[in-house]
C-alpha cells in the first residue's frame, strides 16, 4: 500500500469510526457513562456536607440515575420497593418477616409481568434493555441484604447507606457486582478530604479514574464497530459459510468481542465509582491467563463469581458434600439469570424456552470442565499421569499449553451463549460439529 492509498484509507476509516460514534450517541453504554460523569460531577461537588448529607446526597444521585437512564415513575417505584424491603428486613420479626421479605424478592423478579405492558416506554430508546440490565443486579444485592441481615446476623446498615449500596449508580447497571457490606468496606474518604494529604490521594488518582473511563468508551466503540461482524451470519448458516479452521478464530473472535465489551463497561463502573470515593472490586483479572476452566472462572466476573460462591454454592454444601453437583447447579443458576435477563429485554414470545437452551448448554458445558479439571488435579489415580507429565514436559510448556486449551474451550462455550434467540439451537451443535471436523 502507497503512502497516498493509506492516507485515503485512514481518511475513510476515520470518517466511518466519527460517523458510528454519532450514531451511537443514543446508546444506553454512551447514556450511562454521559449520565454518569454528571452525576459524579454532583456528589464530588457535595464532598464538603457533613457525612451523612454526602450519603444521602449519592442516594438522590442514584434515583437520579434511574430517572436519567430508565425513567422517572420508575425510578419512584424503585425507591419505594427498596425502602418497603429494607422495613420488612429490619423490622418484621420472626419467620412472617423473612417469608414477606422473599415474596417481595419474587416480585422483583417477576416484575415485568406486574406491572403495566406500557410502562417500559419513556424517555431513553434503550428503556427495556437498562431495566433488564439494573434489575439483574440490584436483584442479586437485594438478595445478599436479606440473606445477610435474616439468616447471617451481619450487622444492620442504616437505610442511606443500604439505598446507596443496592442502587448505587457507577456500578447499577452491569456491576461490578457488591453487596451492601461490600461497598461499604471499599469507601474511601475520596473527594471529601479532611486533610492535605488525602486531598493530594484523591488528586492523584483522578488521572487514573478518569483514564480509565476514557479506556472503556475506547474498548466499547472499538469492539461495537470492529469484531463480530459475521456472527448473525455464522449463527444462520451453521458456521458453513466459512472453513473448520475459522470457525475456531470466529469463536475466539466471539470471546474476544465479549471481554472487550464488557470489561469496557466495567473500566467506565470502576473510573466512575473512583471519583465519587469508592474502590470497587475489579470484575476481570486477565481471563486469557487462566490454565483451566475453574482458574478462568476466578479470573472472569469475579464480582458474579463471588456472590454465587457465597450465595448459592457454599449453602449448597461447597466442597463439603456432592460438590460436582453443586458446580453444575451454581452454573445453572448463573444460566437461568442470563435467561431472566433476556425475557425482560425481549419478552417470552420472542424468547421462548426452546431458546433458553443456549444458556442451560453454556452452563452445563463450563460445569463439565470446571468438574474435570478438578479431577484431573486432584483425583489420586491420575498421580501417574500427572508426574509423567512434570517429569517429561517444562514447567513453561505446559502452562502455555494449559492457557491455550482453557482459552479454547471457553471459546466454544461462547457459542451456545451468544445465539441468536431466533436461531434454532441446533444451530450450535452442527458449529460444534464442523469445529471438530464432524461435518
Amino acid at each position: 500500500m502507497n503512502e497516498a492509498s493509506l492516507t485515503e484509507w485512514l481518511r475513510w476509516e476515520t470518517w466511518d469510526f466519527a460517523i458510528g460514534v454519532w450514531e451511537s450517541r443514543h446508546s444506553l453504554f454512551v447514556h450511562f457513562t454521559a449520565y454518569g460523569a454528571l452525576l459524579a460531577a454532583l456528589v464530588v461537588a457535595g464532598s464538603a456536607l457533613p457525612g451523612r448529607a454526602r450519603s444521602w446526597l449519592l442516594v438522590g444521585a442514584s434515583i437520579a440515575g434511574l430517572g436519567l437512564l430508565g425513567s422517572w415513575p420508575l425510578a419512584a417505584v424503585a425507591v419505594v420497593y427498596s425502602v418497603a424491603l429494607y422495613g420488612v428486613v429490619e423490622y418484621a420479626p420472626g419467620k412472617a418477616g423473612t417469608w414477606t421479605a422473599w415474596g417481595l424478592l419474587l416480585a422483583l423478579a417477576a416484575y415485568p409481568a406486574l406491572l403495566p405492558e406500557d410502562i417500559l416506554t419513556g424517555n431513553a430508546s434503550d428503556m427495556a434493555e437498562f431495566w433488564a440490565f439494573a434489575t439483574n443486579v440490584w436483584w442479586l444485592r437485594c438478595v445478599a441484604y436479606v440473606v445477610d441481615r435474616r439468616a447471617r446476623g451481619i450487622q444492620r446498615r442504616r437505610l442511606d447507606e443500604f439505598l446507596g449500596a443496592t442502587l448505587f449508580f457507577p456500578t447499577f447497571v452491569n456491576g461490578p457486582i457488591e453487596t451492601t457490606e461490600q461497598l461499604k468496606a471499599h469507601r474511601t474518604r475520596g473527594p471529601a478530604a479532611r486533610t492535605w494529604e488525602e486531598l493530594g490521594a484523591y488528586a492523584r488518582q483522578l488521572p487514573s479514574a478518569t483514564g480509565r473511563i476514557g479506556l472503556g468508551v475506547g474498548k466499547v466503540l472499538f469492539a461495537t464497530f470492529y469484531l463480530g461482524q459475521s456472527n448473525e451470519t455464522i449463527f444462520a448458516t451453521s458456521g458453513t459459510t466459512i472453513d473448520h479452521v475459522d470457525l475456531w478464530l470466529w469463536a475466539a473472535e466471539l470471546y474476544v468481542l465479549f471481554y472487550v465489551i464488557f470489561s469496557g463497561w466495567t473500566d467506565v463502573s470502576i473510573g466512575l465509582s473512583r471519583l465519587v470515593g469508592f474502590e470497587v472490586a475489579e470484575n476481570f483479572d486477565a481471563p486469557w491467563r487462566a490454565r483451566s476452566v475453574g482458574e478462568f472462572w476466578r479470573r472472569w466476573h469475579m464480582s458474579f463469581g463471588i456472590w454465587l460462591r457465597n450465595y448459592v454454592y457454599i449453602p449448597l454444601g461447597g466442597n463439603r458434600r456432592h460438590p460436582g453437583l453443586n458446580v453444575v447447579a451454581t452454573f445453572q443458576a448463573s444460566a437461568l439469570w442470563h435467561v431472566w435477563g433476556a425475557l425482560k429485554v425481549l419478552g417470552p414470545e420472542a424468547y421462548p424456552p426452546i431458546a433458553w437452551t443456549g444458556f442451560i448448554v453454556w452452563g452445563l458445558l463450563n460445569a463439565a470442565g470446571q468438574i474435570a479439571s478438578r479431577q484431573w488435579n486432584e483425583r489420586a489415580a491420575l498421580e501417574p499421569a500427572r508426574a509423567l507429565l512434570r517429569d517429561r514436559v517444562p514447567a513453561p510448556l505446559r502452562d502455555r499449553a494449559n492457557q491455550l486449551m482453557a482459552f479454547a474451550f471457553v471459546a466454544m462455550a461462547w457459542i451456545p451463549f451468544f445465539l441468536p434467540p431466533w436461531i434454532e439451537p441446533g444451530a450450535f451443535w452442527r458449529i460444534f460439529a464442523r469445529m471438530f471436523y464432524l461435518s
